[in-house]
């Protein structure tokens, strides 16, 4: 299996003519940060009155329904069964993506919920902005996109616009326990396995694979909650909408993207949404909330946008 970032992932009987084009994975690479920047407020709002496992696995539980309504609905629409890539395989990608839905999926949404506990979402922040680094690493020795001085110049400059977006955050609400920073680090560490395992699995329609994804990450964060949390019997109108907003948008919808497009373009250029996602929650903050903009954004800005094109210049994306 050829996992190089010079090769399309996508080949012309899979993917219809439209799909064609660097200007395509840089639109879904956009597309992923307005909703993953998006989320926190969803997050803010459900766990209100919904603790963080039990909004976790609502999360996931209902992007499992809504991947599902998805394939029934599109193979009613097309009068078959859709087969999807990569038949004699179907038992390793089960596996594949149960692995990653669990274990690079479920288990850092849990890590950094109950970090958020304890630690300043800026300090947070600086934590996840070790994703790029890691499937820097990872990339390098398990595929063939392999680390280059360029590439790794973007990632610091990017690492540097997220540091002078959220610094002055830290005089603000402190910084956080030494748990709760461990548990951000490890959960940084965990979704760059993830987009690196995404990336070597077998290879199934997009659809299909966030499914299995998200369906077995649903089923242990179930599991997880049973045991460590009671049932939030008392959930509030709001909190159950957002959690079901997330469930559709940034857990469904997001990962068929997501996929999709580690697929296509690959591990590490999909990792920068880490660092785009706060920039464009902190553009939410200015634009809808009346918050001030500042000089450090505006340097965040361009340091962080420069870091994405030198890291990613001239990638053969098609």
């Amino acid at each position: 299996m050829d996992t190089g970032e010079e090769t399309s992932s996508v080949s012309p009987r899979a993917a219809p003519g439209w799909l064609t084009g660097q200007g395509l994975s840089w639109a879904a690479l956009i597309l992923l940060v307005l909703i993953w920047g998006s989320t926190f407020a969803g997050i803010r709002v459900g766990v209100e009155t919904i603790s963080p496992a039990w909004l976790v696995t609502g999360r996931m539980l209902s992007g499992a329904f809504f991947l599902a309504v998805w394939i029934v609905l599109s193979s009613a629409l097309n009068g078959r069964t859709r087969a999807h890539e990569g038949p004699k395989v179907v038992g390793k990608a089960l596996a594949w993506f149960s692995f990653i839905g669990i274990a690079a999926t479920a288990l850092p949404f849990l890590l950094y919920a109950h970090a958020a506990e304890t630690t300043g979402s800026a300090v947070m922040a600086i934590c996840n902005g070790g994703t790029p680094f890691a499937t820097v690493l990872l990339a390098h020795f398990l595929t063939n996109e392999k680390l280059s001085t360029r590439r790794m110049i973007g990632v610091m400059m990017g690492f540097a616009g997220l540091v002078v977006l959220v610094l002055p955050e830290f005089g603000l609400e402190g910084g956080g326990s030494l748990v709760g920073i461990l548990l951000a680090i490890v959960g940084a560490w965990l979704y760059s396995v993830g987009n690196v395992a995404t990336r070597m699995a077998p290879r199934l329609e997009p659809v299909m694979s966030s499914l299995i994804l998200v369906g077995a990450g649903g089923a242990a964060t179930l599991v997880f909650a049973l045991v460590a949390e009671p049932f939030p019997t008392e959930a509030s109108a709001a909190s159950i909408i957002a959690m079901i907003v997330l469930g559709l948008l940034p857990t469904a919808f997001a990962m068929f993207i997501y996929v999709w497009l580690i697929q296509r373009a690959g591990p590490v250029f999909v990792s920068f949404t880490t660092y785009m996602s706060p920039l464009w929650a902190t553009g939410l903050g200015v634009l809808f909330l009346g918050e001030d903009l500042h000089w450090f954004m505006v340097g965040a800005l361009v340091l962080i946008l420069a870091g994405v094109a030198v890291a990613n210049r001239n990638p053969r994306l098609a």
